[in-house]
């Protein structure tokens, strides 16, 4: 997938800088995965990270959650039985595959990075105007909205609404933007 040593070389770079190990294992087996099957968003259980990886259950939640929170990987909604797919976002890792790295060359546009992107692979997109409004209204960018999104997409999961889906995101959502800010700078002073 990647065509070029300079693109090889800020990947590893880029590797080089997560300290975690648990973070950097699972991190390496997705893009193993993806790498291999040619699949940008390989379905993985937690089977398949314990053998992969020899982390206990709790250790590779962790280790999920500070990935996601890096940008280099995105956990995409699956239905309850499914394995987990997780999609590799390249350009955070410095590298676009298949592209080379001269400067005049421009990579394809890709969406995958964008706030439209996760409110529609969370299904919230018809959500996206009102959570726009609430995000501008407390001061938080795009960072925060694409966080909060992912983290009520989870909280759905185990606590879904139970009549009014636009009541309950909005609720959600402002809980969810609050932690979300709180997570992003904890990362940030690390």
């Amino acid at each position: 997938m990647i065509e070029d040593a300079h693109s090889l070389d800020k990947l590893f770079k880029t590797l080089l800088e997560i300290k975690s190990p648990a973070e950097l294992r699972l991190t390496l087996l997705i893009l193993a995965r993806a790498t291999r099957t040619g699949d940008s968003c390989p379905a993985i259980s937690y089977a398949e990270f314990r053998s992969g990886t020899g982390l206990a259950p709790a250790t590779i939640a962790r280790g999920l959650k500070d990935a996601h929170a890096r940008g280099y990987i995105l956990r995409q909604p699956t239905k309850r039985k499914e394995p987990a797919r997780y999609r590799v976002i390249w350009d955070r890792l410095g590298v676009c595959p298949g592209v080379a790295s001269d400067p005049d060359v421009h990579a394809p546009t890709d969406t995958s990075g964008t706030v439209e992107f996760y409110f529609t692979d969370t299904g919230f997109l018809d959500m996206l105007p009102q959570a726009s409004e609430i995000a501008h209204n407390l001061g938080y960018g795009e960072d925060e909205m694409i966080q909060a999104v992912c983290l009520t997409f989870d909280k759905q999961a185990t606590d879904p609404p139970a009549r009014n889906r636009t009541a309950w995101f909005a609720t959600v959502y402002r809980e969810k933007l609050h932690e979300a800010h709180a997570q992003i700078r904890a990362f940030e002073r690390r």
